[in-house]
């Protein structure tokens, strides 16, 4: 049977057409005349039997129809474009490596040492995707990932990085506030939760065994990022990995609230297929993390 498959010049040119509102624009994007460009949409509207753009007053406005299949075509163009950069670049020199990373691991831990993978391996590129849950490598034109939780993913090799150390901060002026420094203390006040790890102060109060049934209660944020600034804020106390707020408490805009720290209920991982483990890339930025790993303990 015969697939229905439009050209990939003129799905291009609808795309970028779409895009841009207007067919000069695209043609610009292109490098095509204005008049190829709207041979080619109008090709696609003869085999679909039905028009893509509304014209209306030299303005050209999208068909409500087309609009989801404009949608859909543009993350397949994405995607066949990132394949294909990956495909040209890959060899045992020059790769493209695509990593899933959680987000503030990335932009707190990662992205600062990046400098130094780039001066040592100056043949690969990164290509950097935010990630929190774990996925199928098999449909994702993703090639590895740093995973944190539990050393399990399923048709995936993990390599230990980090453990995580977590410790109760909070802004210098709520500090001034603690009657005390005592565990006991820190539930007078607000206590800032994580809605994707939402029992980590249950699991602190249970570690030092203090029976609470405020535990659970608080202001929620679904990244450390808004959490780390909601604590600087003076909004309540939070419990953070340490590795994660070193600048902060170094310029003292977060402070500790007592000196108790517990191991997080989880670790970092570095995450790949078991088909890729001789792919040179991804042994080489296995191996710059081995290292790093280390060098950050010291720190």
């Amino acid at each position: 049977m015969r697939r229905t498959l439009p050209s990939t010049n003129s799905l291009a040119c609808f795309e970028a057409t779409m895009r841009h509102g207007s067919v000069t624009k695209a043609a610009e994007e292109l490098n095509m005349t204005q008049s190829a460009v709207s041979k080619r949409i109008a090709a696609l509207e003869e085999l679909f039997q039905r028009p893509l753009f509304i014209r209306h007053k030299k303005r050209l406005i999208l068909a409500p129809a087309a609009k989801q299949y404009g949608i859909e075509l543009t993350r397949i163009l994405t995607e066949i474009e990132a394949s294909t950069t990956r495909f040209i670049s890959h060899n045992h020199q020059v790769g493209l490596l695509s990593i899933a990373v959680p987000p503030t691991f990335g932009s707190r831990w990662l992205i600062p040492r990046l400098n130094n993978f780039y001066e040592n391996y100056p043949g690969i590129d990164l290509n950097m995707i935010s990630k929190i849950k774990p996925f199928n490598f098999n449909t994702e034109p993703i090639e590895a990932a740093i995973h944190f939780g539990a050393p399990s993913w399923q048709g995936a090799k993990l390599e230990f990085l980090m453990d995580e150390q977590l410790i109760a901060v909070c802004s210098p002026d709520l500090h001034l506030e603690l009657a005390s420094c005592e565990n006991e203390e820190i539930l007078n006040h607000a206590l800032i939760q994580h809605t994707t790890r939402p029992y980590l102060w249950k699991e602190w109060f249970q570690h030092f065994k203090i029976e609470t049934n405020k535990s659970t209660v608080g202001p929620r944020f679904e990244y450390y990022a808004h959490i780390i600034q909601a604590a600087i804020a003076g909004i309540g106390i939070a419990l953070l990995p340490e590795f994660l707020i070193q600048e902060e408490l170094k310029a003292k805009k977060l402070i500790l609230a007592n000196n108790n720290s517990i191991k997080g209920n989880g670790s970092y991982y570095f995450a790949y297929p078991y088909e890729q483990e001789a792919n040179p890339a991804i042994v080489s930025f296995s191996n710059w993390l081995k290292v790093n790993r280390k060098e950050s303990k010291r720190e």
